[in-house]
Parts: structure tokens; sequence; C-alpha cells
């Protein structure tokens, strides 16, 4: 700690030093006592100790980069810094993260660009050591930050309004930015350096599954993804692809598509081609990579099946401007394929609802960075201006939870059938199967002969279509739904819509859901009232007519009668209780 603190004192006074003599900071000025590098802490020794090249090779990295956009010039060939030991990482990261009077600013780029190649150099062990010693050397310093508080507080108290108190108020806000901000920032400058984050951000939060309890590692995940959070929002393009597109674009998006994998070169012209959108938000820094990017179904009413969005050999072949009512979000994938954020999507235009697609599990750069908010409006926008007619935007939505929900119920001993499905079970029970009707249900939905057989399929639906309602509307954690993509759509007011039986028949779908998917509805009259209502208190707004939840609805409504209480009818829905959970029903008309 005792070093950590040296440091961070080092970077104070070296970034306020403007009146000193910049002759840099030795080895015993931070606590380290590597004589290699004993010399300076920062400026012309730590680059000579870096690379005698390094300048010459910084410029061809600029020129690299300019000439061939969008590729990332850091390279573990390219850097010959080979020790591994933590005084040199931590001499390194001073000299990146300190300002030096008189040192320009080409040096403090040339060292930064270095410490990039040095860390993509490195093995799991190595970065793991660098990102610890970044967030727990290069984060806040906790004496200045109370002391600057304790000052802001007596300055408040006795000198409201004046200089000495904005000043202290000042000291303070320079106090709480930790050291790796400045790294953060000066990397981000680079050629190639938006790329350079994001990837590191990946390793860090692998690195982070594996170190959990890590407070250092946690709080500079988070520093990275506000810092990312900041770089992106206002800098980003909406770009159809389509297929002449670039083919470094077209390449990536069947690289990256975590969703619907693509199948073939004809599968991607048909996804790109009339009928379908593609749309991808751009980064000027990174021209060849589509951090997100969202397909897109033109089609008359409401889908059910995936299955026929894919494999349609002509989609679009009629008059898309006289038959299109319906706008089906199908995918949404981030730059890398695996994660995406959606927020709110109140006020985006008059007139217009949309949807978004699949929320993924696995960590990636882009994690947590809200992304797909502005890609959505922007896409809405530009359906609504090229499709005026279009009605309903809407998902058609996987539900990857609700068949390991049922096999930990099961395993738990939990009850998940009515008395009325009982019979149903004992008459389809595997030969030699168990008495009990519960057992009996674990053992034909892990069989997988029972999804070959349509009659068998047939008396499973009714029993498996309500166990999904209740997955979706019932089912908890917390106060919020149980189902991450449930979670994520309703937060951002949609609507459960329609529950669709074998909507997904892949080997994927039937492992995952049983076949069963989900239309998440976007309505412009009712996502405000059904963020905030989900949020406050869980409540789910649900339409009230469609396949699949009016058993729900009507066993609702029927236990509020006997209850004494009646449907709370409004204009914004009727709210109706379910097993103590509150649903509120709305009835909505979609193409």
């Amino acid at each position: 700690m005792d070093g950590k603190r040296k440091i961070q004192r080092t970077m104070a006074s070296s970034s306020s030093s403007s009146n000193n003599s910049g002759n840099g900071t030795s080895a015993n000025d931070t606590g380290i006592n590597n004589n290699a590098f004993a010399s300076t802490a920062v400026g012309s020794g730590t680059l000579r100790a870096l690379q005698p090249d390094v300048v010459d090779r910084y410029w061809n990295d600029i020129a690299e980069h300019f000439r061939e956009p969008g590729f990332s010039t850091f390279d573990k060939e390219k850097s010959s810094l080979v020790t591994k030991h933590p005084d040199f990482m931590r001499k390194l990261l001073l000299a990146v993260i300190s300002d030096r009077p008189g040192q320009g600013d080409i040096l403090p780029s040339v060292i930064a660009k270095s410490s990039c190649d040095f860390f993509t150099s490195l093995d799991k062990v190595g970065k793991t050591e660098f990102l610890r010693l970044l967030a727990r050397d290069f984060g806040v310093l906790q004496e200045d930050v109370a002391k600057a508080a304790r000052q802001y507080t007596e300055h408040t108290n006795t000198e409201s309004g004046t200089k000495a108190l904005l000043r202290a108020e000042q000291v303070l806000r320079h106090a709480i930015v930790p050291g790796h901000n400045k790294f953060f920032d000066r990397v981000s400058r680079l050629p190639g350096g938006l790329k350079f984050l994001i990837d590191m951000r990946q390793d860090l939060m692998a690195i982070l599954q594996e170190n959990r309890n890590d407070l250092y590692l946690a709080a500079l995940n988070e520093s990275l993804k506000e810092k990312l959070q900041s770089l992106f929002v206002g800098f980003l393009d909406l770009e159809r692809l389509t297929w002449q597109s670039p083919a470094v674009l077209l390449e990536k998006i069947t690289q990256y598509e975590a969703v619907h994998k693509f199948k073939d070169v004809q599968d991607l012209k048909r996804r790109v081609g009339p009928g379908r959108r593609v749309f991808a938000l751009m980064n000027k820094s990174l021209p060849t990579e589509p951090l997100v990017f969202v397909q897109v179904a033109l089609v008359e009413r409401l889908s059910n099946n995936i299955q026929d969005i894919l494999n349609d050999p002509s989609p679009g072949h009629s008059d898309p401007a006289k038959t299109v009512r319906s706008a089906i979000f199908y995918s949404i994938t981030t730059q890398v394929g695996k994660s995406f954020i959606i927020r709110s999507l109140v006020q985006f235009m008059k007139g217009g609802a949309n949807s978004v697609e699949f929320l993924c599990k696995h960590k990636t750069g882009l994690s947590g960075i809200e992304l797909g908010n502005f890609l959505i409006k922007r896409v809405v926008r530009s359906l609504k201006v090229e499709f005026p007619q279009i009605v309903t935007f809407s998902t058609l939505s996987p539900i990857p939870g609700f068949r390991k929900w049922i096999e930990k119920c099961q395993q738990l001993g939990q009850k998940l059938l009515l008395p009325s499905e009982e019979p149903v079970i004992a008459q389809l029970g595997l030969p030699d199967a168990a008495h009990d009707t519960e057992e009996q249900l674990a053992a034909i939905l892990s069989n997988s002969s029972t999804f070959s057989s349509h009659e068998t399929m047939s008396q499973l639906r009714p029993i498996l279509t309500r166990l999904c309602a209740r997955y979706i509307l019932l089912e908890k954690r917390r106060h919020l739904a149980l189902d991450p993509v449930a979670n994520f759509h309703i937060r951002n007011g949609a609507c459960a819509h329609r529950l669709n039986w074998l909507g997904d028949t892949s080997a994927k779908g039937m492992e995952e859901s049983f076949g069963m998917m989900i239309n998440y509805l976007y309505s412009l009259d009712h996502i405000e009232m059904n963020n905030q209502q989900y949020l406050q208190n869980g409540t789910i707004s649900v339409s009230s007519k469609e396949g699949g939840f009016e058993g729900a609805v009507a066993y609702a409504k029927a236990v509020d009668a006997d209850a004494g209480r009646g449907s709370q009818g409004s204009t914004t829905g009727e709210l109706v209780q379910l097993n103590g959970i509150q649903l509120r029903l709305l009835d909505i008309t979609t193409a």
C-alpha cells in the first residue's frame, strides 16, 4: 500500500507540477528498486528502456492504420518488451499516466502505444498482474479523497459561494478520478486504441470470472465500462448493410452472429436482400467493425416461427410498400457477437414502436455498453420513413431458460402439474416408468423420441404452454422476471404478447425451450407505463387476448373475483393478481 501511495502522489504531483523542473521521477520516489529502470520513471529514460526504434514504429503504425482503416496496429510480434517483472509494469504504467512539463505531445502517445504492445504480448498470468497493478496502484487514492472532502465540507459551512469553495470543489472532483482513467484516455487516442480497450475489457472480464472477490479489478471494470460508454455515445453512425456493402463488413456479421448462425453465402444474401434489413452502428475509429447490428424481417403480419423467416426463399418478392405491415426484430448482436444491452425505448419518435432481440449470456468487451438503445431508435425511424404503413414492431424471441427452469423444479421436487393434467401424463407414461406423474413428466421430457411424435407433442402442448406462461409471468429473481430475455424486454417497456408453440424447431430451440418462442410487443401508447410499473413493483404487462396467456389471464380474473377484489380497470389496462403477483392486462391490436 505504501508503494501505491508513493506512486499516486507522484502522479498527483506530476499532473499539477507545471511550475516544477520536470527532471523525472526516480525509482526511489515510486518505491521501485529495479536497477535496470532506476534512472527515470517517465520521459526519455522510459522511452529508451522500451525500445530503440519505438518512435519510428509509432509513426509507421499511424501510416499503416490510415492505409488500412480499422485494423488494429497492436501486434504481439511487434513488441520486444520481454520482461514481465511487476516493477517494470508499474514503471511503464506510471510513464503513461504521468504528465511532465516539456515532454510534448508525441512522447506520451509513444509510451502509451508501447504499453499496449506490451499488454498484448502477455499471457493470461501476465495480463492479470498488469491489470491488478493498473487497478490497485493507479486507482483512487482514498487519503486524498478524504482530505479533499473535509476541506470541501469546511468551506461549505463557512464560505458558501466563495472562490475558495469552488477551488475545494475542483480539488475534490479531481481526487475521485482514478489514475487509470488517464491511461484509458491516452490509449483511446491511439490508432486502433478503441479496439484495444474493448479487447482489454474482454480480457479483464474473463479474469474477473476467476477472481470474483477482487474489488480492485471490479472497480477497474466499472471505470473501463464507463469510459467505453462515453467514447461511443454520440459518435455512432447508422449504416444499412446490403449485398453491395464492403466484403469485410459482410464477413464480420457472419462471424459475429450469435442468435441464428448463417448457413452459407446464399443465406447471407437473403438476409441483406429485399424484404429483410440489416442495420449496424459504426464508429469512425472502427470503420470495419459493426459494433452492434440488428436483423429485421419485413412481413405482412406478426411472425410466429423463426424457420419461416430464415428459410423464406425469396423474401420481399412482392411489393413491400403494399404488403409490409410488421417489422420483426429477430436478432441483435454486438461487435463480438455475444452480448448487448438495450435500455429505454420511450420518446424515440411519434407514431412508432419497436422491438429488440436476443439477450446473450456471455461476457465481452462491450458487455453493459448501451449501444442497442441508439440502434433501435434509429432503425425504427429509418423504417418508418421507408415504410410508413408499418403498424407493428415486435420481436420473435427465444426463451433460453425455460427448460432449465423445469429441470431445476423437478430436481427440487416441486410440483408442476395440475390435477387435471395428471391423467394425460399417466397415459403418455413410458413403459416401466415410475407411478408418480411428476417423475413420469421428467422422463417424458428427457426422452428424445417424445419430440418426434406429433400425437405426444399435441397432448403436451397445453401443459408446456401453461408452464411457459407461468415461467414468463410468475417466476421471479427478486421482484423482476427470472428469464433474462423476458426481464430485458419488459423492463424496456414491452409487453409479453404471444407464446408460439414450436416457434423454433432447430436443435438449439428444442434444447432450450422445447421449441417455444415469444413475441414481445412494443407499443408507444404503453411503453412508458409498462417500464415504470415493472421497475417499481415488478408488474408485468401482458396481452389479454393472445395465444398462450389466456388461461393465466382468465385464472387471474377468477382469483380476483373470488377474493372480492375485482379487476382494477384504467385507461392504461386492467390490474389483476395471480399468486400474489400483479399483472397488467392490455388489449392491443397487431397486424
